[in-house]
């Protein structure tokens, strides 16, 4: 598990900071902060297969009486199939509040080949 870090976007230009994901990341966060995830896939395809790019829910309590399994509230940062070649992405995270865990981070997951997968991070916005 990698940590990866934020940036704070002010007034002035700055370059992203892209950053190869992992399997399982995080990145440190304030509770009801904004954060923009910028993903960006070069030349190999992802193909994660069943488990799709996410951030992990970590307060959303299965509703009883539910067909709902863990997870189900999690957010979904890529189609099932992952990224395409050369192919980008943009996830806003609206309130880190219910993705934070217990040290205050929020966890990514990537599956499959994430050999080219980049993520830039902004926020707190």
């Amino acid at each position: 598990m990698a940590i990866l870090t934020a940036r704070r976007q002010g007034l002035a230009f700055a370059a992203p900071n892209y950053q190869a994901v992992s399997a399982a990341d995080k990145f440190a966060a304030v509770n009801g902060g904004k954060y923009l995830l910028h993903y960006k896939n070069g030349a190999t395809a992802q193909a994660s297969g069943s488990t799709p790019n996410k951030v992990t829910d970590q307060a959303t309590v299965i509703p009883s009486g539910s067909a709902a399994v863990a997870g189900f509230a999690d957010l979904l940062t890529s189609a099932g199939a992952g990224m395409g070649a050369t192919s980008e992405a943009t996830i806003q995270i609206d309130n880190a509040t219910r993705f934070l865990d217990g040290q205050g981070f929020v966890n990514l997951t990537h599956g499959g080949t994430i050999t080219t997968v980049t993520v830039d991070i902004i926020g707190p916005l």
